[in-house]
């Protein structure tokens, strides 16, 4: 069993990020050693406050810590404010990062799947699940990297061209079995920890969106 820590980076939504906390709770139950940092991106909307009230009304301050920032440097700095002190302790840093948002829910067994799957595929650095909207409807969350050629349909969108540059569309349609892909959505991310040895953490100067597009390429780059 892979030791574990989730990371969920907030701003300005607490209440999302505790029902994110709630649909983890069973999940890591079953992991004594699991544990979640809450990091609050500078909200100054009082949700480091919400957040600390409800980790002690709901008594997990045992397996929660909440990191309140006093700058929103943006998604990657967020979460390296989490990675980066654990991975300064090796002899305590956790097999395996969970990167999660706040708006997220887990369903049931979805957290032991990614790390099953991440123990059973020793060359599998980062991995992602499939993403659902509360309807069920999928979410694309496996992309292709970009490319002028992938830009080239996506702009035009005609017939023909457009099935003859299909393996280069950047969002490609979703599907239900597990497979390779270039990169995934940033909303949630299984990254082992020797790949952020390997590649460092999220390059800061991406504030917000392509940032786990930057980190799945450096980590293809080092496989």
């Amino acid at each position: 069993m892979l030791d574990l820590t989730v990371v969920i980076v907030n701003y300005r939504t607490a209440e999302l990020a505790i029902e994110a906390l709630r649909s983890l709770e069973p999940e890591l139950a079953q992991r004594g050693s699991a544990r979640v940092c809450v990091v609050d991106n500078a909200s100054g909307d009082g949700s480091a406050e919400r957040l600390d009230a409800a980790i002690r009304s709901h008594r997990w301050s045992s397996w929660v810590t909440l990191l309140a920032l006093a700058e929103n440097g943006g998604f990657g700095a967020g979460n390296n404010a989490a990675l980066r002190p654990a991975l300064e302790r090796p002899a305590a840093s956790p097999a395996a990062f969970l990167l999660l948002n706040p708006d997220t829910v887990v369903r049931p067994g979805a957290v032991g799947c990614l790390l099953d799957f991440l123990a059973e595929h020793p060359r599998a650095g980062i991995v992602g699940p499939r993403l659902e909207d509360p309807d069920g409807t999928p979410q694309r969350s496996s992309f292709r990297f970009p490319s002028l050629r992938g830009e080239l349909e996506q702009g035009l969108r005609l017939g023909l061209l457009s099935r003859l540059l299909a393996r280069h569309v950047v969002a490609p349609p979703v599907r239900d079995d597990a497979h390779a892909t270039d990169w995934l959505s940033g909303a949630c991310l299984l990254v082992r920890r020797e790949v952020l040895e390997r590649i460092g953490l999220f390059d800061e100067r991406y504030f917000l969106y392509f940032e786990e597009t930057d980190l799945c390429r450096r980590a293809r780059d080092h496989a």
